[in-house]
């Protein structure tokens, strides 16, 4: 990279000479400017005028793209939603941006309800800490503790609960509008109740944990459910003669598919199966990382049981259980651009407009277009992160 040294200003600055990926248009070589932390101006070819700056940075040779958005989170180096921990967010916020993800929601899975108490707390007081190398929290996603015990995964039978209005609206009154999504099982007893309290609140509901038939998924789409939960997994299989809840994803265009491709999860083949449905319009990607995530083979506890990491990669709890991914989002934008051939431009769509689409904040965040955040990263020929930017702040490498 030629030209002045990006760290060394981050107030108002241009990148030029990149292949650059605005996320709704075909990739092009030219420049970004940032200013006040905002996208200013993108262009094709060089900018006219490069005295109103105060840097300019030559990235020619390399890819700028979005930054990536991740709706489902656990952890990632260590790093535990469950913790209950500031200190704990403000780690995993600087380990993502590290590796391309600028913006997240923090995912807890089934725990006892003071330990979501603590965690709506901390991240309430969280939320908004982008920038200055730290991926921005939008929220928080309770992936539970309203689910099915049959399709439980690694979740903990007796963490679970059956859904509650009481509960639910204290949870969403503690969070002072920052829970901004809930997966929950929309078949059983109560979970009707929830699914129209939190609807009308403007929090997000998708379907997951579930054995939730075609009949009830259309019933809960219908309701106001948005998302399918890491589709596929720990949910009702799909039957020519019992579709279930995944036969209701692929034919219903109100719902999104969330999907983790870490090669492990799902074949690559269901992958291109939901997207020749779903479309990469519909599609969003996640990497349902857990906190043993980038720390190698070992045992780990998460999700409030023991997690081994074996050698390739898969985390499995004693019986064999799919524990949460150790992927980053990165890795699986990656993989569906070598199952599919699709090429980035394409892929990267579910992984930064989709998900800033679901979450509410497409209006600052999604696509490399004036007035949105400087949230971007720059990768090399082969698609490996080089450097974050977040807030137009940074570099994270």
């Amino acid at each position: 990279m030629k030209g002045s040294n990006l760290e060394s200003t981050w107030e108002n600055y241009i990148i030029k000479g990149a292949e650059i990926y605005t996320g709704d248009r075909l990739p092009f070589k030219g420049y970004v400017e940032v200013s006040g932390g905002k996208i200013v101006d993108v262009g094709r070819g060089d900018p006219e005028d490069e005295s109103r700056v105060s840097s300019v940075v030559d990235l020619d040779g390399y890819k700028v793209i979005p930054g990536l958005i991740d709706l489902h989170i656990h952890g990632y180096l260590g790093c535990d939603v469950a913790d209950c921990s500031w200190d704990t967010l403000l780690l995993l916020a600087q380990s993502l941006a590290e590796v391309g993800t600028t913006s997240f929601l923090p995912t807890l899975g089934a725990m006892p309800a003071d330990c979501i108490e603590d965690v709506v707390t901390q991240v309430k007081k969280a939320m908004g800490i982008g920038g200055g190398g730290r991926a921005e929290i939008l929220g928080l996603h309770l992936e539970g503790p309203f689910l099915n015990p049959e399709k439980r995964g690694a979740m903990r039978e007796d963490y679970l609960l059956q859904p509650s209005l009481d509960l639910i609206s204290k949870w969403f009154q503690l969070s002072e509008g920052t829970l901004n999504r809930v997966t929950l099982a929309p078949e059983i007893r109560g979970a009707r109740e929830v699914i129209s309290f939190l609807v009308e609140k403007g929090v997000i509901v998708a379907a997951g944990h579930t054995m939730a038939t075609y009949e009830q998924t259309l019933d809960a789409i219908s309701q106001g459910v948005r998302v399918a939960n890491h589709t596929y997994n720990a949910m009702r299989g799909f039957h020519h003669r019992d579709p279930g809840i995944i036969g209701a994803v692929f034919s219903d265009s109100r719902i999104w598919a969330e999907v983790i491709c870490d090669g492990v999860h799902v074949h690559p083949g269901a992958v291109t199966a939901l997207l020749a449905a779903k479309g990469t319009e519909k599609t969003c990607l996640v990497s349902d990382a857990i906190a043993p995530s980038g720390l190698g083979p070992g045992l780990y506890n998460s999700l409030g049981s023991d997690i081994i990491v074996d050698e390739e990669g898969r985390a499995c709890l004693a019986d064999g259980t799919l524990g949460g991914s150790t992927s980053t989002l990165m890795d699986c934008v990656i993989n569906v651009m070598r199952w599919t051939k699709e090429p980035l431009e394409r892929v990267l769509r579910m992984a930064t407009v989709n998900p800033s689409e679901i979450s509410g904040v497409s209006r600052r965040k999604g696509t490399l277009t004036p007035g949105k955040d400087a949230d971007f990263v720059v990768l090399d020929n082969c698609n490996e992160v080089v450097f974050t930017v977040v807030g137009g702040q940074g570099p994270q490498r």
